[in-house]
């Protein structure tokens, strides 16, 4: 089930999470066995092995969240995430769950015992969730917490934490497999995108005008246009070097816009206004460079 983009509000009707900032996956638990898939049904077990601990939940429940890796503070670390994302090789595997392990954040039940549970209200879904977990709880599982009513209030919280955003779902909504409808909104505290840098706009022979970025939007990679603001002096002066130690003869994909190309792994986060009707950012800041 999908989220529209929303602003914040009160509503005793609402539940409100926060949105975590990890890798959403489905869990089904099977008989002393579980499977992990990504939205886009990639098997994602075999990178997070700590996860076979879902297996002691009981047999037949589907579980939907998030896979985050969370600071000591509470709050998502969007590096450590990719840094699990980015392992492949057995080796790396083992040695970033160690360095970044990650929490199977959940927040909806959708079978229980084989039973599903899509057309029941998302009250009733969370009540069975809750007491489901209150009976087992394996290692690395989190239930997702929320409050009912004080919308404006929670924002404001997590905005003062430097959260990325909150949930606000409809007590009485069903889960629809697939669907992105008013039932699910999220409200981010800053429009901002994790983004793969394709390459740049050069100016001169060391330096750039400009970075030319793609985001993963609806599960579709694609350039989002390019970015020349909100560099500091010393973030700088660390792209001039990175990039040109990355130069490809080929973007990771065709961004339609002339410039240099990078290898693939290289990543940054974003700041926008809003997208526009061509799929751009309006507005793009740099703020951040993610190196895992």
């Amino acid at each position: 089930m999908l989220a529209r983009i929303g602003q914040p509000f009160d509503s005793d009707q609402h539940l409100y999470e926060v949105k975590w900032d990890g890798v959403r996956a489905l869990a089904y638990v099977e008989h002393d066995r579980c499977r992990l898939h990504s939205r886009h049904r990639r098997d994602l077990l075999q990178r997070y092995p700590e996860l076979e601990s879902l297996a002691a939940l009981p047999a037949g429940c589907l579980l939907d969240g998030e896979l985050v890796v969370l600071q000591p503070d509470g709050r998502a670390d969007f590096r450590g995430a990719l840094a699990r994302e980015n392992a492949r090789s057995p080796a790396k595997v083992a040695q970033a769950a160690r360095t970044y392990p990650v929490t199977y954040v959940v927040f909806d039940l959708l079978y229980e015992r084989f039973e599903p549970l899509l057309d029941l209200a998302l009250a009733e879904r969370r009540a069975r969730l809750q007491v489901l977990l209150q009976s087992t709880a394996p290692a690395h599982l989190l239930l997702s917490e929320g409050i009912v009513g004080q919308g404006l209030q929670f924002f404001a919280a997590i905005r003062a934490q430097q959260v990325e955003g909150m949930m606000c779902k409809r007590l009485d909504s069903r889960y629809r497999p697939g669907e992105r409808s008013d039932a699910w909104l999220k409200v981010k505290a800053q429009q901002r995108v994790h983004c793969v840098i394709l390459g740049f706009e050069p100016d001169g022979e060391r330096d750039f005008k400009s970075l030319i970025i793609a985001s993963d939007f609806d599960g579709d990679l694609r350039c989002v246009g390019k970015v020349g603001t909100g560099f500091t002096a010393a973030m700088r002066s660390r792209l001039q070097q990175l990039l040109l130690q990355r130069l490809a003869e080929a973007p990771l994909l065709d961004p339609g816009i002339p410039g240099r190309w990078l290898q693939p792994g290289l990543y940054c986060t974003v700041g926008y206004l809003e997208r526009t009707a061509n799929g751009s950012l309006r507005a793009p800041v740099f703020l951040d460079l993610i190196e895992p």
